[in-house]
Parts: structure tokens; sequence; C-alpha cells
């Protein structure tokens, strides 16, 4: 039987990743769908609209036969490290054939071209990107300027490095090359609204984006409805009556106790924190008013909002450089979690515990049988993070939520 990959965030499932999915098993003639998906944070650097289990089921009912989580180390990184963890993952199934995404240009060769270069890292691109970067060229410029002097010829494919999900599918490819995965790579058009589209009632399609906006912004969540799959609208709108929704500003309060209690060593021992943003944060802490706000006060030309966010919540999360190291000595993680999947996809998960290169984990048990003291450690590490998200949503809705590892799988 053929299984295809799928690597998504599904924050909030809406009708185009339905698409992708039955577009990837007609395309491929997959007869099993495999979604590593971020868990409670994910990458844009932000906590996910919904937790990580309505999202699992929201993809399952979409027609996924399976749901794994993509580790926090990953998920909640740049698009490099947040490819890395996707791909690897799916890899570490020992059962996915094929890797489908979506991208702006959906043209696979032209991706393709682009990737082999950045994994191969030419000495004449590695010269021109250091120039680049020196002379203050924000990274995805100063690539796209060092591509072009190091690889004339793709001059005309530069509108590649300008659109997420081409970027997303870029790395995704660079992996591929650079481990010498036999997962095949497909891709599909992105099409109706682009992932930073904002929220418009009177244009076909939507983002997940723009559904989080309109929710943000208080807007009727019925008027949502034909945007998303059935299912997932009804748990998206029962997220929203029980107040289980959750964003950045959630965590303000968490944040700058944590910010105040650091202050006197800095915050540059955490990831993606360099000591010019550690100084940065520093001279601002008397002008924090909440998360968002201090996202953008902090933001400069060099310092996205993204890349802020980012930051604050691997400090938030205690997500030091140490944290990814021993989360690599296997690939990304030494295990693969399992979320859910449909009962008539039980056997999936049967063949992945025998040809997964990690030990599959479907519960606590599962792990204290199959991890050893270390990759445990990690596992309690990763889950005391997704804990922190529950938690939110416990003090917002008022209703008590079960730790991370005691939770069930979702099987339909």
């Amino acid at each position: 039987m053929k299984t295809a990959g799928i690597i998504a965030e599904y924050n909030p499932l809406h009708n185009g990743h339905k698409y992708h999915i039955e577009s990837t098993r007609s395309k491929t003639g997959a007869d099993r769908v495999i979604v590593a998906m971020s868990g409670n944070f994910v990458q844009r650097g932000a906590p996910a609209v919904m937790d990580k289990f309505s999202r699992a089921k929201s993809a399952l009912l979409a027609g996924a036969d399976l749901v794994v989580q993509i580790p926090p180390y990953y998920s909640l990184s740049s698009a490099e490290f947040f490819a890395k963890g996707g791909v690897s993952t799916l890899i570490g199934t020992g059962v996915c054939e094929y890797l489908s995404f979506g991208s702006e240009c959906g043209n696979i060769s032209d991706l393709k071209k682009v990737a082999s270069v950045l994994a191969e890292e030419p000495e004449k691109f590695k010269t021109s990107l250091k120039k680049y970067l020196k002379n203050g060229d924000p990274f995805p410029g100063a690539r796209m300027k060092a591509l072009i002097d190091c690889c004339p010829e793709m001059a005309d494919l530069h509108e590649l490095l300008k659109t997420p999900n081409n970027i997303l599918g870029i790395e995704y490819l660079k992996y591929l090359i650079r481990t010498g995965s036999h997962m095949k790579p497909v891709t599909f058009k992105r099409v109706g609204a682009g992932y930073n589209d904002p929220y418009n009632p009177g244009r076909p399609g939507i983002s997940s984006k723009a559904i989080r906006e309109a929710i943000s912004y208080g807007s009727d969540v019925d008027s949502l409805k034909d945007y998303m799959t059935e299912d997932s609208f009804k748990e998206l709108k029962n997220c929203v009556k029980k107040k289980l929704t959750v964003t950045e500003d959630d965590f303000s309060q968490m944040l700058i106790y944590k910010l105040l209690s650091e202050r006197d060593q800095g915050y540059a021992k955490y990831t993606d924190v360099s000591e010019e943003l550690s100084d940065r944060i520093l001279n601002n802490l008397d002008k924090y008013t909440g998360f968002s706000e201090f996202c953008n006060l902090l933001k400069t030309k060099n310092f996205t909002y993204t890349r802020v966010s980012r930051a604050l919540f691997h400090i938030l999360l205690g997500m030091t450089d140490d944290a990814y190291s021993s989360s690599e000595y296997t690939g990304v993680c030494p295990y693969i979690r399992v979320l859910g999947f449909r009962k008539e996809a039980e056997s999936l998960v049967s063949e992945m515990k025998t040809k997964a290169i990690v030990p599959i984990i479907t519960g606590y048990n599962d792990a204290i049988k199959n991890l050893y003291e270390e990759p445990m450690k990690q596992l309690m590490r990763e889950s005391a993070i997704e804990d922190l998200y529950f938690s939110v949503q416990t003090l917002k809705s008022k209703v008590r939520s079960k730790p991370d590892m005691s939770r069930p799988l979702i099987v339909l």
C-alpha cells in the first residue's frame, strides 16, 4: 500500500486543506495519508488558535488517516528548522513514499533547481551571502541575491524565494536532498486566498490567517462556515463558544514575569535571541504592556514581528540551543508521537511500529516501555511545553483540562 505524507499546521483547517489531502491521494495514488502536524505552538511564533487534539480531529475528519506531532522545538522555529522537523518526522515513520505540499508556483522542477543550490551551498554562494548580510540585508533578501550571484541563470526564479509556501517547499526539498531520502516530492499550486491575505468575506477561499484574524476581531463565527469543512467549523465554533481559543496575548503575564525574573543575566542563551535582541528586550522592559504590543515595539528592519515573537516564546518556554542539540542525536526526536488515527488505518500504526527508525509513542505507557532515560526526559520537557498551553485554556475557559500525556488518542 502506498503512503503519502503532508506537513501541516491546520491552524485552523479550511476547505483548501481538505482539497490538498484529497488531491494528494489522487495525484500519488496513495492509499493512506499521514500528516505531520505542529503541536500547540506553531511556526509563525505563536500558540495555535485551537489545541493540537482539536486540530488532529479536524484533520482525520477531512480525510487524513493518521496524525503525528512535529516536536515543539521544531514547530516553533524558522522555516528551515520547521521543515527539518516535519520531513524528518515523516522519514522516521518508515512508511512514507511521497511528500506532498502546496506552493505558490506549483512547479516542482523550479523548486528543485533552487533547493539543489541551497542544499549544496557552493563557496561562491556562501561568500555572497556573508557579504549581503554584513551590508545589513535581511536574510531572505540576502539569500536571494547570493543565489543569483552564484547562478545567474536562475535570475528568473528569484520570485520563488519571496512567498511563504514556496520558501517552505524549498526547505522541504533541501532536507530531502541532504538526507538522500527516497521520498518523492509532489507539489500543488496554491489557489484562492494567499497565505497572508486578510479576511475578506467577498473573496472565494480563505487563509488560516484570515480565519484567525476574523476571530480576534470579534467577527461572527458563522461567517466562516462556507470556508471551512463542516467538522472543522464545528470544532472552531465550539472552541470559541467555550473560550478555548488561544492567542499570544494570553501569555502576556507569564512572559513579563519570565523577562523580569531573568533580566540580570539577559536572554542570549535562548534560541534565536542574539545579544542585540536581548539588549533590545532589556532596554524596553519598562514599556511592556502585553505580548503582541511588545513584539510591535521590538520589531525592526532586521527583527521581524515573527522573529521577535518566536524569540519571546523561546524565552518563555525555556528553549535553548542545548535543548535543540539534545533533540537531534537521532535525527529530530528519539520518538514519534501519534495524536490520532482513523480506525480503518489502525494497521498503519502497527506497520509503523515495525518499520519506523525510532519508537512510535501512542501514550505514556508506550513511552515508559520504549524510551531510554534521555529520550524520556526529552518527551517530558516537550510535554511540559504543551501543558503550558493547556493551562492557558483552563484559565480562560474555567474548564479543567487533562495534562498532555494523560489525554487519549483521537480515534475515529
